[in-house]
């Protein structure tokens, strides 16, 4: 069960988790602990929503919630944003950091201006907390998916606090809130659904991979805290990921035949299983809106919303996490069908570790330096 109350990702480092199950909000809290002050600083406070628990949780753990001093916005979604008003005048004393682009919109709240200290100002993108003296770094991730998108790299936890860029949908059966492999896939739904070229999710990855000392942690505004090698085996897969309108062009084809395959797989059932049919289908339906990959209407798959690859790992997973009796069979129908269409797929169970190849090219030791 997804926890309502702040969880410690690690020294003065907190998560505020969303109750949705699908697709939960992040809001991150980090104090920065001097040797006479501390200042508190919290990341994408969500929506009106979160109010209560976050306000009420963050406030024990810093004494109340007036005491946040810096409110970081990665970008103007509603659910990033729209409770910034609401924890301005609970904290009369913060100030706002964001850039120009997101402030467009969100001062649009009725947010105090003289309170908004731009993220594009700052000298070498270079934030130093006079009262404590540590330094954070503002890292643009334009387009990534909103133009002004930024992220903010915490150097003493060497923490990218990312925003939208890294985040997903909720891809995992079991509870917890550090990724695994299996976030991938939620990772993959996410940035085909809404990011709007590779081009611009490569640009993002090179500043990152610029950054000096690496990050060890990736901390999204959706979906799982990334750590350890994941970090790096994730940015690598994203590298090759094709999203948004270069998805759109590039998978036409593979779309067709996708699409025929899961349709030939679901007559199938249909003519021989009406049980495990109705069943498959209930399943197929309950998908969450924003989550399914497919676009199902009487009885046929009309659309994918995403990659042939993450629309059959997510009708894979179904007979993994049902009750299907035949599952297993149903498996081996599945693939065949893929595979009689002339596509290839390797199921997310059956997936070798890209780690090593991966590393190859995105490794911490050939990476460049920060200028």
């Amino acid at each position: 069960m997804i926890q309502s109350h702040p969880i410690e990702i690690s020294k003065n480092f907190f998560l505020y988790r969303s109750p949705e199950k699908d697709f939960h909000r992040n809001i991150y809290l980090k104090t920065f602990v001097g040797s006479k002050r501390t200042v508190n600083m919290i990341f994408d406070p969500g929506t009106i929503l979160d109010a209560g628990n976050m306000f009420n949780g963050f406030g024990k753990i810093i004494g109340n919630i007036d005491k946040i001093n810096i409110i970081f916005l990665s970008h103007q979604d509603p659910d990033v944003s729209s409770n910034t008003s609401t924890l301005m005048k609970y904290a009369p004393r913060s100030i706002l950091l964001t850039s120009v682009d997101t402030w467009r919109l969100t001062n649009m709240y009725g947010l105090p201006e003289k309170r908004f200290y731009p993220a594009e100002q700052f000298s070498s993108n270079t934030i130093r907390i006079k009262p404590t003296g540590h330094v954070i770094k503002v890292v643009p991730a334009r387009y990534c998916h909103f133009r002004g998108s930024m992220m903010i790299y915490d150097l003493e936890s060497k923490t990218l606090f990312s925003g939208d860029f890294l985040g997903g949908v909720n891809s995992r059966s079991d509870a917890g809130h550090i990724a695994t492999d299996d976030s991938w896939e939620g990772i993959s739904l996410f940035h085909q659904l809404y990011m709007p070229s590779s081009k611009a999710i490569q640009h993002t990855i090179n500043l990152i991979s610029s950054l000096d000392p690496l990050p060890e942690v990736i901390a999204p505004q959706h979906g799982d805290v990334i750590t350890g090698e994941l970090v790096y085996k994730f940015l690598g897969k994203l590298s090759n990921l094709k999203v948004g309108i270069d998805f759109i062009i590039s998978e036409s084809i593979e779309k067709e035949k996708a699409i025929l395959a899961i349709n030939k797989f679901l007559a199938f059932v249909h003519s021989n299983y009406t049980d495990e049919y109705t069943t498959l289908k209930m399943l197929i339906d309950n998908i969450k809106d924003f989550s399914k990959s497919v676009v199902l209407k009487n009885d046929k798959i009309r659309d994918l919303k995403v990659s042939s690859h993450v629309a059959f790992n997510q009708i894979y997973s179904i007979f993994d996490d049902s009750d299907l009796e035949s599952g297993t069979f149903f498996k081996e129908i599945f693939l065949q069908n893929i595979y009689d269409v002339g596509l290839d797929f390797i199921p997310h169970d059956e997936d070798s570790d890209e780690f090593d190849e991966i590393e190859e090219n995105i490794n911490p030791t050939s990476m460049p330096s920060a200028p």
